[in-house]
């Protein structure tokens, strides 16, 4: 083996072959060289390099994941927002979801659902934040005719344990009384309304938790979870109001192609109860939710289900009128539009050949030394 002195009575090995020159000493002594800048070891160099593209990959998957949790929100939110930002709606909501949720009743029982209404702007930033749900004001039945409290309403399709951390924040930051200076903070009563796949209570939860014994095993709010698979079909077909029984099934058997189905014959009760131009609405609205929660083939034989009361009964009436005058519109337009466009390009044709034609004149005419008047007149 060759040896080259490296300083005094320091003799290496020499290794042939092309090596940089720190991986060359790498490979004779087996420590880590030195690098240029400031004697940083280079295996520290590779970890520092390793640790900000772990950084950068970590970084990138969380940025997914929130866009993912994001879109995943606003799939179920247009429809939630859509059926249930109307008061009238809400309470209906509300009513069925009391028959199997005692706490629910309990917690409602002083509040007068028929006062509902949307909570505006000086009272709170929710609309401002687009963090809640849905905020509405009820007046209080024990508090005196100027005493309101708060309902706000949490949706939920997937577990989230942070969920009770967000509604605290809401409650005490965000539900507030702007047109007070005393007490700026609206009573409130939070639920959440959640519709996924598995059995979760994130209040039961927080009960069995050891940190619930400083509290006294209650939440410094109140707050009470609805599952919608806890409510029945059979108590939507007897809801006083089609529109929120329907949001109820539509939502309650998202993730339940079979359930859906069965249901099909009280949905199609439901939307019977609507006027023409609100059936067609409903219709179109769960079809945009539904075909991002199951197949393609359901939810085309839910739609085609979904028939108007005219097409049942064997007549046409006036919004399928519409719909059909308009569907003609756009055909006989779309008809139009390209025999114009056939007749233009014809026109643009004969107009291209014609130039052609003065240009090739012009030309021969200048050739000939004569105008383009004589060249015509000429005779074969």
């Amino acid at each position: 083996m060759n040896l080259f002195l490296l300083g005094e009575n320091i003799f290496l090995p020499q290794i042939p072959g092309k090596f940089s020159p720190q991986k060359r000493l790498y490979m004779q002594t087996g420590d880590c060289p030195l690098s240029a800048n400031g004697g940083v070891p280079a295996s520290r160099h590779a970890r520092m390099r390793a640790k900000g593209n772990m950084a950068r990959k970590t970084t990138k998957k969380v940025v997914k994941a929130t866009v993912k949790a994001k879109t995943t929100r606003r799939k179920h939110d247009p429809f939630f927002r859509y059926i249930y930002s109307i008061p009238e709606n809400t309470s209906a909501l509300l009513r069925l979801a009391q028959r199997r949720t005692p706490a629910l009743r309990r917690m409602l029982s002083n509040v007068d659902m028929e006062s509902l209404e949307p909570i505006p702007g000086r009272f709170s930033s929710v609309g401002e934040q687009g963090e809640a749900d849905l905020a509405f004001k009820a007046k209080s039945l024990t508090g005196g005719p100027d005493a309101f409290v708060g309902i706000l309403l949490e949706h939920k399709s997937v577990r989230k344990d942070d969920v009770l951390a967000q509604i605290y924040r809401y409650v005490f930051e965000v539900m507030v009384n702007k047109s007070r200076s005393d007490f700026m903070w609206l009573p409130t009563k939070a639920i959440i309304i959640y519709n996924g796949k598995t059995d979760w209570d994130p209040v039961a939860d927080f009960r069995k938790n050891r940190f619930a014994e400083f509290n006294g095993g209650d939440l410094p709010f109140e707050c009470v979870m609805v599952n919608l698979s806890d409510i029945r079909d059979t108590d939507c077909n007897d809801a006083d109001n089609a529109v929120a029984a329907i949001g109820t099934l539509v939502m309650k058997h998202a993730y339940d192609p079979d359930g859906l189905r069965g249901a099909g014959t009280i949905l199609n009760s439901l939307l019977d109860k609507l006027d023409n131009d609100t059936r067609a609405t409903v219709v179109k609205k769960i079809e945009l939710y539904l075909e991002s929660y199951v197949d393609q083939d359901l939810v085309k034989e839910m739609t085609m289900a979904f028939k108007s009361i005219g097409q049942r009964m064997g007549f046409v009436s006036i919004a399928d009128a519409k719909r059909m005058a308009k569907a003609a519109g756009r055909r006989e337009g779309r008809k139009i539009g390209r025999e114009e466009g056939r007749e233009e390009g014809i026109l643009q044709e004969q107009a291209n050949s014609e130039k052609k034609m003065k240009l090739f004149v012009k030309r021969i005419a200048k050739k000939m030394n004569i105008t383009e008047a004589e060249l015509l007149a000429l005779k074969p």
